[in-house]
């Protein structure tokens, strides 16, 4: 609760001091205030998996898409601009500690190229620039069946941007490069090299977009290493973990890439927005994956209802992890629960529907509900944006979660 407060607090002061802007400085900012509950009693939820806390059985919580943004901008020369972004939300392990999420220089060499340099977002996804930006977006959120399997965490790299007009629109193109490392409750991810290319077409109503990653990471969970190991040592329950779980369950030097498709139509008060991701690597820990969704909004004035439809599916094989002979019925049963842990079937369908109140020009109130269905399994405990604990009586496979969001910039 202290927490929460101290966040309050920052919003006011941020909002009631006076910012002197220098010639070429632009100062600016965002935030959210945001309540959201789960109803569920067997499972609880959250509205993303880097948040910390979740809700089940009505409970109401506040540090889900609560955030506050700054943005400095400054045009140091015709050529040169600096960018630094810093944001608090109530991150997994940091809480509301501020992190500086974009910290980099770019330069326009000419009218058609920039190079930036620096902490910065890849534009792989539409919204890979914006996914904490809740003004932004229509919904309260980008659409957790894509943007819940792929974290927007920012890169240390460098990033390339050509832009001209072509085909009677106009045709844009980046590349990327860097490393990232995200920390997680028991170790964190280690990402030594991405690299990125997103190609974007548009014209007036239509933008269309095909982004593509590849990139290599070791994942450092003591924890998880000590357990992958005991299992792979002679005299383990496991008869075929020591020649399974290297080439199945490797931490280190996990490889993958991924193939994003993004549309966006508009017709009038009418907008279509969809995208559909497919993603797969080396390693149960970077599973085989597709996810879609569409979203169709319709503007009435200063209201706009939505609705969307989305899925996700893990299609990882199964690894065959055998018990010894004699091993006790319990030990086994963990073992395969284990099997099908690695596997990840935490695939789900998703209806969601909403109203969006622009209420001011920098400021929309929203509310949302989605439904969320299990379409894999529904008994093997989970850590995401749905929280199965071991030992839960048999679930349905059914959630919900509703979110009440005031969405503002500045």
């Amino acid at each position: 609760m202290k927490a929460l407060q101290g966040f309050f607090l920052g919003l006011l002061c941020l909002a009631a001091t006076p910012i002197a802007m220098a010639d070429g400085l632009q100062i600016g900012g965002f935030g959210s205030l945001s309540t959201y509950r789960g109803d569920e009693a067997l499972v609880a939820v959250r509205p993303g998996e880097r948040v910390k806390n979740s809700s089940r059985d009505g409970e109401w919580r506040w540090d889900g898409d609560s955030v506050l943004g700054l943005q400095v901008r400054w045009e140091a020369h015709e050529q040169i601009e600096l960018v630094w972004q810093v944001q608090t939300r109530d991150d997994l392990v940091s809480r509301y500690r501020p992190r500086n999420e974009w910290a980099y220089a770019a330069w326009r060499p000419t009218a058609d190229w920039t190079l930036r340099l620096g902490r910065q977002p890849l534009p792989v996804y539409l919204h890979s620039e914006t996914t904490r930006v809740g003004y932004a977006h229509t919904a309260v959120r980008p659409m957790s069946a894509v943007y819940g399997l792929n974290g927007s965490e920012p890169i240390d790299g460098v990033n390339a941007s050509w832009t001209r007009d072509a085909l009677g629109g106009n045709l844009s193109l980046d590349l990327g490069s860097g490393k990232a490392s995200v920390t997680l409750p028991r170790g964190k991810v280690d990402t030594r090299s991405a690299s990125t290319g997103a190609l974007r077409w548009q014209r007036e109503g239509l933008s269309l977009r095909v982004g593509l990653a590849a990139f290599r990471f070791n994942l450092l969970d003591a924890a998880l290493d000590a357990q992958l190991a005991a299992l792979s040592q002679a005299g383990s329950p496991c008869s075929n973990c020591a020649s399974v779980l290297p080439q199945r369950a490797s931490t280190r030097n996990v490889e993958g890439g991924l193939l994003n498709l993004g549309l966006i139509w508009e017709r009038g008060d009418w907008t279509l927005m969809a995208e559909a991701m497919r993603r797969s690597g080396n390693s149960v820990f970077l599973p085989k994956t597709t996810a879609w969704y569409a979203q169709l909004s319709h503007r009435l004035g200063a209201f706009t209802p939505y609705a969307a439809i989305g899925a996700s599916r893990f299609d990882e094989p199964t690894l065959g992890l055998q018990a010894v002979p004699g091993t006790p019925t319990s030990v086994a049963a963990g073992l395969a629960q284990l099997d099908r842990s690695l596997q990840r079937p935490f695939g789900r369908h998703i209806l969601l529907a909403g109203l969006r109140w622009d209420l001011h020009d920098q400021a929309a109130l929203k509310l949302q509900i989605e439904r969320w269905k299990a379409s894999q399994d529904s008994s093997t405990p989970r850590n995401g944006e749905i929280v199965l604990l071991a030992g839960t009586p048999e679930w349905n496979g059914r959630a919900s979660l509703l979110t009440l969001s005031l969405d503002f910039v500045f």
